[in-house]
């Protein structure tokens, strides 16, 4: 990998790991609710289940452009297209747009019970291993050796995974603040007729109350 691609992938891995997912905000709220201790098994487990959803996610574009190179261009371009849809998904997803409580139940206590939940949602995720196979098909390089390209970009997405969680440790209260600020907006209040009913509903259950 030339340096200009070592620097592309890294950037865009972080940006994938930076995007608002369940993931994200799981990691921060463990690290809001029971600590930034944590730490030790959510970093773990979000970097090494990602990097296996990468490395499955890599056998399929690694045969293709061993056995069939020609197909490559059209994989980049849907994988393209689907980054795209990815990244909005991402910001409607109704689990990141969904209002959220700090006391809110979280699935595990212990550390090696909270890395198998990080590592399971992430590692057997179709979604993850989806945009992940998008991403790999935007940076392989027909020129070169695959299979080394992808242990490289391997060890790349190992480094920026624990950097992206380790942002979401440090920084809980922004992850969660981000989903709390969009759920705070109800789709009902946005209607002036839904307003204007409640309104007058209220009205008439006071004066009910003064008569």
């Amino acid at each position: 990998m030339t340096a200009d691609i070592w620097l592309a992938f890294a950037a865009t891995a972080i940006f994938f790991v930076l995007l608002p997912s369940p993931l994200a905000c799981l990691t921060a709220s463990f690290s809001l609710q029971r600590g930034r201790r944590t730490a030790v098994a959510t970093l773990p487990g979000l970097a090494l289940g990602l990097t296996t959803a990468l490395m499955l996610a890599s056998v399929p574009i690694a045969l293709v452009a061993l056995y069939a190179p020609r197909l490559m261009e059209t994989i980049s371009w849907a994988g393209l297209g689907y980054l795209m849809i990815y990244i909005l998904w991402s910001y409607q997803d109704p689990k990141i747009a969904g209002p959220i409580a700090d006391n809110d139940n979280l699935p595990e206590c212990r550390h090696a019970r909270i890395f198998g939940c990080l590592f399971s949602q992430s590692a057997f995720s179709l979604r993850y291993a989806l945009v992940l196979a998008a991403i790999l098909a935007q940076f392989v390089d027909l020129k070169t050796p695959v299979l080394l390209q992808l242990l490289e970009m391997q060890a790349i997405f190992v480094v920026c995974m624990m950097i992206g969680g380790t942002i979401h440790v440090l920084l809980p209260r922004r992850v969660l603040g981000r989903k709390r600020n969009a759920a705070n907006i109800n789709q009902a209040s946005r209607k002036p007729q839904t307003r204007f009913i409640s309104r007058r509903a209220v009205t008439a259950g006071y004066r009910r109350i003064a008569a």
